[in-house]
């Protein structure tokens, strides 16, 4: 299985347009949902990005098409990387 990072970015014309933004913003999220994949975690933070959602799927291409509906839906911007834990990326170059 793989898993992977998501990070998320609020709109900026979104800010302007919804008075109902979170509300959006879970429909957005929604998303996994009705693809099957069950977020792990999903963290808001202060940083550059608004939130990051941590997943794992079978087949790598549920994550293309997840970012692309939400991104599509204007609400939220994507940016998805695969991910290894360190543990077994070390062991690459043993």
């Amino acid at each position: 299985m793989a898993t992977f990072i998501m990070a998320l970015n609020i709109n900026p014309s979104a800010k302007k347009l919804h008075a109902d933004l979170p509300l959006r913003i879970n429909e957005s999220l929604e998303i996994f949902r009705k693809n099957n994949i069950t977020i792990d975690n999903l963290y808001a933070t202060l940083g550059r990005y608004d939130y990051l959602a941590l997943f794992n799927s079978d087949d790598p291409t549920a994550a293309f098409k997840i970012a692309s509906d939400i991104n599509a839906l204007g609400i939220l911007e994507t940016e998805t990387w695969p991910v290894i834990e360190y543990d077994d990326y070390t062991r690459l170059f043993r």
